[in-house]
This record gives C-alpha cells, structure tokens and sequence, in this order.
C-alpha cells in the first residue's frame, strides 16, 4: 500500500500548507515558526483569515511579509470548515495538508519524510497530544501489518478494529488532485465536520501510505472547540448518524466498520454527556436514544460495554455511568494547557 518513491515523483513536487486563523493571536507565530523551518522548503503557506476580531488578521499580514511563500486570504466568518474549503480551493500544491493555528510540526524533516512515498492518494501520520504538565504520544501504527494488506478499504477496516482510525483532517497528508477530482470539501454548519470529511474521504481513497511520525503538536486548551461539549456538538452528531446509518444498514463500503466506528463514537458522546448543561442534559439524552442502533455494530471492548449497559440499565445510567468514569478519568489524567 505504499506510494511512488520520492524518486518516482515528477521533479517540483509542491505541498500547500492550509492554516485556518481565527482570533489565535497567542499562537499564531509560534506555528507558522514550526512551518517555516521545515527542511521541506517546496511549499505554499495558505493562512486564511476566518473574520478575526483579535488582531489575528493583521498578525498575518505582517507575517506574510517576512517570506514570499506565505499567502493571507482574509474572508467573513465562516467557520473551520468554510476556512478549509477557502484552503483547498486557493492551494495549488500536489499535496495538501491541514494544520490549525494553535498547533505545530514538531519535527523539521517530518514533511520531507513523508514526501518520500508521494503518490498515494493519503500519507497518513502521528500526533502528540500536549497537555498543561506532559505529553503524550499516540500508539504507533502496525506499519507492515498495513503494507500486507490488499487494498485501502482493508486499511480502514483494520484501523478501526485496532482502535488505530483517526478522523482528524490535520493528520494526512492528501493529494489536491484527489480531494478536488472526488468533491472532498468540508461539510458547512458542522461543528465535527472532520467526522463526515474524513468518512466520505475513506469511502473514496485507492492507495494509502503510513509512516510513524510523532510530526503534529496537538495543543489542549479550555477555549477549543473539541474541549467544549453543547447541544450544537451533538446536533452534528445527529447529522452525522443520521448520514451514515442507513448506508450501512444498506451495505456501503465498509459498512460493518463504519458502523463500529460511529459505536465508538456513540459512546464518546455518552462519556460527554455529563459535561451538558443540566437543562439540556434531556435532549443530549434523547439524542443516545435515537442512535443506540450503532451499537449493534460494536466491535471495540468501550463499544460492547457501553451496548451490555444499555441492554442491562437503560441509556440514561449508561449516559450517567460513562459520565462518571470519564469525570474520574480526566481528573486524573488530563490538564489543559
């Protein structure tokens, strides 16, 4: 499953940095400083400035000045996914990747790394999560386990039954050919739209290549979105299930993993479902309700648990339960940065 050598590439092989900016001032610099010293040095650096109210979009501009590469488009607000597709539609690199404002690279020659199996359509790689007080580095992936493999769709399914799928749009890689040739933008009015992008994109991917690269700094802040839990995150959710479901009780590609991924994130929501405001804790509720089919298709142990819970005491203890283990587990492990 791997892709072309570095070798095998046509000369001038280009890369479009895309950054989504919206009022991370704090940050911005430290991670257009990560991008700027990546020994890679054929690439376009996209910053597109989402509405900024905090100085984020002059930041840029004078930002911009300091190296031709750089590119600022500046638009109304129009959410992650609106900023993304701005990214995607001005980049004009063989291969695109996503990197949010309060984040990094954490290795200079990552890039460079990772441009050496151009060719497939996604590269996939590794983050670090950074914490307050550590850093914790993600499970390597079972890279010849996924070499040996017929095809990408067996790739899918093996990451999901290990656990191992990451829906998140920052850790790929991507050609711009192929994200432009099957229509791959970000859905509008999602507030996990890197859920459906990366479904859709799965459904669609012909040749995949891994490398285990701890390459992405994922910074935890109190103010992130995926740090905050509100009706309107599970009402994607919602949109997402309601998607998904039917195709895979209609048999899509990898349906029976599809559906145990979104078991897996059913249960995600039950862990959250605490952190509702008391009075919307009914409908966040409601909506497990709806959507406890998924867990027919539970494969992870978390999923088959969360599906003997609900058989056992209803959603609402489970809802409860998970809560509470996730309240506990988080007080242990986890500070914001």
């Amino acid at each position: 499953m791997e892709g072309m050598t570095a070798m095998d590439f046509p000369d001038g092989l280009k890369l479009s940095v895309v950054i989504p900016v919206y009022n991370v001032a704090p940050y911005l610099e430290r991670c257009l400083r990560s991008v700027l010293k990546l020994t890679f040095r054929n690439q376009e650096i996209i910053l597109v400035d989402d509405g900024s109210t905090d100085g984020s979009g002059e930041l840029a501009d004078r930002l911009a000045e300091t190296d031709a590469r750089i590119r600022v488009i500046h638009q109304e607000n129009q959410g992650l996914s609106g900023a993304r597709n701005s990214g995607i539609r001005a980049a004009t690199g063989d291969y695109l990747v996503f990197l949010d404002s309060d984040d990094e690279w954490l290795l200079d020659d990552g890039i460079e790394r990772l441009m050496r199996h151009a060719g497939a359509d996604i590269i996939l790689f590794k983050d670090v999560h950074i914490w307050k007080s550590c850093r914790e580095q993600t499970a390597d992936y079972d890279v010849d386990a996924i070499g040996a493999l017929p095809d990408a769709q067996a790739v899918f399914s093996l990451l999901v039954r290990t656990n191992m799928f990451n829906m998140s749009a920052c850790l790929l890689l991507v050609r711009r050919d192929f994200l432009l040739g099957h229509g791959l933008f970000f859905p509008v009015g999602y507030l996990s739209e890197d859920v459906q992008w990366s479904l859709l994109l799965w459904q669609q991917v012909q040749t995949v290549a891994v490398q285990n690269l701890d390459l992405y700094g994922y910074y935890h802040r109190e103010s992130s979105i995926s740090a905050t839990t509100t009706l309107q995150v599970y009402d994607s959710y919602d949109k997402i299930f309601s998607y998904w479901k039917p195709l895979c009780h209609d048999g899509c590609t990898n349906g029976e993993s599809i559906g145990a991924y979104l078991a897996d994130l059913w249960v995600n929501r039950g862990y959250a479902w605490h952190m509702l405001p008391a009075g919307e804790r009914r409908q966040g509720c409601l909506f497990l309700k709806k959507h406890r089919d998924l867990l027919r298709y539970a494969q992870s142990r978390k999923a088959r648990r969360a599906a003997a819970l609900v058989r056992l005491t209803g959603v609402w203890s489970t809802a409860v339960l998970l809560g509470w283990y996730w309240k506990l587990r988080t007080l242990v492990t986890r500070n914001v940065v």
